[in-house]
């Protein structure tokens, strides 16, 4: 998707308006006087999970705020940079600087400049494609400016793109546009037949290959840094080019590579990010987290904000370039400006920091573009008309580097997939324990504590009586919807847990549940964050695949935690309601759980031995072949936390809690009926 065309497709994801799917009979968030009167503090409960992710994130960036205005000399800033960089720039450590195989593969020639085709290989067979556009009339050496485009799917062939790449050009600069990742030449999942991906646009492509990047602990960032790195590499076998004045600059996504490759190569001199700079902050009371490689692993968790990328580049040039109706905040854009102002004061270098704002939405207006040309005229020591000129663009396909225009029906080439399981370490078993990892791993803390259990009445459906309840916690940031289902007049067995991956309303008419209660067991299930009644409907963004919205994890990983940790802690709440219970006081506790919701319920009792049996029912198997498999089921990957293939896989916890004393039932009978009734019982 080239996003500048579409800033009214995309939601403010806090502020749309959705509502509750759930009929209100059976919704335990509906009062019982004889109306439809929803409880008017849980009005917005389809919002839980998406609040639970943002208050951690606001928690901690509130910490970081506080620490950052302790920070007043030279030396208290420079301890800032390291820190910040070390959490955006360690992970780089996995790669090595390989031959890149340079060539280049056509050229073009217009009137005042010429352009290479080049293609080249950041990982040995993975390949980057590249216009070097060469001004004619220049100096030599001649400055150079490297061009990261924004999500398109023709890359830096865009109209727009070329724009600017030719006014740099006109006015005696060097310039290598590429291709990130996943567009233009380089798609990753590419359909031979149609030269279109098989996954969807850009933000697609990126949000695919990014989960499986974090299930291996990385994120899909260290790959676009890198190309950044080779980029710079290539531009140094190249006697046309200064490298003591090399520039970046680009547009949304293009912005975003141009922040995180100029604060992690000291190579760029001078950076104008456009369209992109806000803060954490003001991106998630908006739009939301964005697609993956701009989230690079758990960055507020690390005390990263988005001024962190110009902190680290401080004292050296950099221009922020903004506009007041993007859909990437203006006010986040002005905060950080005033934030990254006392790093470069401190620095001795005030003049070096820069903000150009115009009237436009998420768009390349005059008056930035000639800003950014003036800031690379000054900063690059090339002095001259900083005038917005008219230009030609090329055909797009004059601009292809490959044969086919596709870099996969081209050559025998990697994918980020195939890097991933290249650079995946393996497994390695926890020094301090499997419970202990997998509560820093997930991000699981047991701090809710269940204030009051409220009962909202009950309804009769095929025999069942259902009783609804909602479980409120100190925290006071959700309300936890639980059904408590029996037989009509029976009295109580076992207390089983029901853990259901599509909610509890869904779970009446489920087979087995007439089962269960015939045998005079007692059904408690819950809706867990994301499901059933705390799911949201209209919640959107540019990471939901196949309808599974991904925005969540790439936000739940910012800080730390993952969505099956979030589900745990849920589970928490509701364990603490059955513990209190009277009526479960004296009978033994079990768990039924179906689907992808093992993964929750796995976490939870790793840490928390309550239930005395577990029995699941179409268990996901192992995360691992979500890493294997080039295509993966998004439903199953969503509930895998990110980095947990380090140490731990599904399985892993099936047999500690064998271990432990907790009887486990995988079924693969097709009975399943009998054979986990009979289980429940014995």
């Amino acid at each position: 998707m080239n996003r500048h065309l579409f800033l009214i497709a995309i939601p403010l994801l806090l502020f749309v308006q959705s509502t509750n799917a759930q009929a209100p009979a059976t919704s335990v968030f509906y009062t019982t006087n004889g109306a439809e009167k929803q409880w008017i503090t849980y009005k917005d409960n389809h919002r839980a999970l998406y609040r639970i992710i943002t208050d951690e994130a606001f928690k901690l960036l509130e910490e970081r705020s506080e620490g950052i205005s302790r920070l007043k000399t030279e030396a208290d800033w420079n301890n800032h940079r390291q820190k910040v960089k070390a959490a955006l720039c360690n992970s780089l450590a996995k790669f090595e600087k390989t031959p890149l195989n340079a060539k280049t593969t056509g050229t073009l020639e217009r009137e005042t400049f010429t352009v290479e085709k080049i293609l080249f290989e950041s990982h040995p067979g993975f390949y980057v494609t590249a216009g070097l556009f060469l001004p004619k009339e220049r100096q030599k050496p001649a400055p150079a400016v490297i061009y990261a485009c924004g999500h398109s799917d023709l890359g830096f062939r865009v109209e727009v793109y070329q724009h600017v790449i030719q006014n740099l050009v006109k006015k005696g600069f060097v310039v290598l546009a590429f291709d990130p990742i996943g567009q233009g030449e380089r798609l990753q999942y590419p359909e031979p037949e149609t030269g279109k991906s098989k996954i969807g646009g850009p933000t697609g492509e990126h949000s695919y290959a990014g989960i499986q990047t974090l299930l291996t602990g990385t994120s899909l960032t260290d790959y676009f840094i890198w190309d950044g790195v080779r980029l710079l590499d290539y531009l140094e076998t190249r006697p046309e080019v200064d490298m003591k004045r090399i520039g970046i600059t680009g547009r949304s996504g293009g912005g975003t590579q141009t922040a995180q490759i100029s604060a992690s190569d000291e190579r760029i001199f001078a950076a104008a990010p456009e369209c992109y700079i806000t803060n954490f902050t003001r991106l998630l009371q908006s739009i939301g987290p964005q697609d993956a490689e701009q989230n690079p692993f758990n960055a507020i968790a690390n005390g990263f904000d988005h001024p962190d990328y110009l902190h680290i580049h401080a004292p050296k040039p950099s221009l922020i370039i903004t506009t007041t109706h993007d859909f990437f905040s203006i006010q986040g854009a002005r905060e950080t400006f005033a934030e990254v102002q006392r790093s470069y004061a401190a620095c001795g270098q005030p003049g070096n920091i820069q903000m150009t704002e115009d009237f436009g939405v998420h768009e390349s207006t005059k008056n930035n573009r000639e800003t950014l040309y003036a800031f690379f005229q000054k900063h690059l020591d090339l002095p001259g008309d900083p005038t917005d000129v008219e230009t030609t663009p090329f055909p797009a396909e004059d601009l292809w580097v490959s044969p086919t225009g596709q870099i996969g029906t081209s050559y025998d080439c990697k994918t980020v997939f195939d890097l991933n399981q290249k650079y995946f370490p393996g497994k390695e078993v926890p020094e301090n324990g499997l419970p202990k990892k997998v509560a820093q791993t997930a991000g699981i803390t047991f701090d809710r504590n269940l204030t009051a259990a409220v009962y909202t009445g009950k309804f009769s459906a095929d025999g069942m009586e259902v009783k609804k309840y909602f479980l409120e916690n100190n925290r006071k940031d959700f309300a936890l919807p639980v059904y408590v289902i029996q037989k009509e007049k029976s009295t109580t067995g076992n207390v089983v847990a029901w853990f259901y991956p599509e909610g509890k309303e869904k779970l009446l008419n489920e087979p087995l549940l007439q089962e269960i209660l015939n045998a005079g067991h007692t059904v408690v299930c819950a809706d867990l964050p994301g499901t059933g009644e705390l799911h949201d409907p209209s919640f959107s963004g540019d990471g939901v695949i196949k309808g599974v919205p991904f925005n969540y994890t790439f936000g739940a990983h910012l800080v730390g935690k993952s969505i099956p940790g979030i589900q745990a802690e849920a589970i928490g709440l509701l364990n603490q309601f059955i513990q209190n219970e009277k009526q479960f006081q004296q009978v033994e506790k079990c768990a039924l759980v179906q689907g992808t919701s093992a993964s929750a319920f796995l976490h939870f009792a790793v840490l928390n031995s309550s239930f005395g049996k577990a029995a699941f029912i179409d268990f996901p198997g192992a995360a691992f072949n979500l890493v294997t498999n080039e295509f993966y089921n998004p439903a199953e990957a969503f509930d895998v936390v990110p980095g947990s293939l380090l140490y731990y896989d599904l399985p892993d916890l099936t047999e500690y809690l064998s271990a432990s004393g907790i009887k486990i039932y995988l079924h693969k009978e097709t009975d399943k009926i009998q054979k986990v009734t009979e289980f429940m019982a014995n």
